[in-house]
């Protein structure tokens, strides 16, 4: 899948810095700090979000829709043909296309940002510098670049858009190292939504015929 959170694979360099000569800068910190605590604040989240990709290389791009729900570490996130779910024990990935499904452990510590931990992993594997500040759909937000320590990465930056009234991330961006980009936009943003527990876990009754690919140890 694109792991959607690939989605969130992270972070740059963009203006001929080397991240192993930086600090982190201090204003930026104030800025993810008070992100993470808006986050860890709410119960739960639905936000529907677009992601445009684009290759300009190939000179085209694609957009589709999507909707994240997190609940502390569970997550369902729904983009294209695939739903991701999470129950903090495993990770369910359906591809509605050949009606599938695979199952994984889930691993708390895994180095790959995902829903549950993209709001606090910038405190230790990145380098991170305020860049701007833009107008956005009315809002005014403060821009923030972050960059892997990890030179491996398969991405070298990413690039958040951030409302400064309210302390929500209105946009991000992937730079990867193939020249790809990709753009988060949400879209709509509700917290507080009434979630069971088994609403993040893969119902294989509501899936007729569905083949079970399950990779767990």
């Amino acid at each position: 899948m694109i792991q959607l959170f690939s989605l969130l694979t992270f972070f740059l360099s963009m203006f001929g810095y080397q991240p192993d000569k930086q600090i982190n800068d201090p204003k930026a910190k104030v800025l993810l700090d008070a992100v993470s605590k808006t986050y860890k604040g709410f119960s739960s989240i639905k936000a529907d979000f677009s992601l445009t990709t684009a290759s300009p290389a190939q000179n085209k791009s694609t957009t589709q829709t999507g909707t994240v729900y997190l609940k502390g570490e569970k997550y369902k996130v729904e983009l294209g043909k695939q739903i991701i779910l999470c129950d903090k024990q495993s990770v369910w990935t359906y591809i509605k296309d050949i009606n599938e499904v695979q199952i994984n452990d889930y691993e708390a510590n895994k180095d790959e940002i995902t829903p549950s931990n993209m709001f606090t992993i910038y405190q230790n594997d990145f380098i991170y510098m305020l860049n701007n500040e833009e107008e956005l759909d009315k809002a005014s937000c403060s821009i923030v670049d972050l960059m892997p320590k990890d030179k491996s990465k398969p991405f070298f930056k990413v690039r958040i858009w951030i409302d400064k009234k309210v302390n929500y991330i209105n946009r991000m961006k992937v730079f990867d190292k193939n020249g790809n980009i990709y753009t988060y936009k949400v879209t709509s943003f509700k917290q507080k939504m009434n979630l069971e527990d088994s609403f993040f876990k893969f119902d294989a009754s509501k899936y007729p015929g569905v083949r079970i690919e399950d990779l767990r140890m």
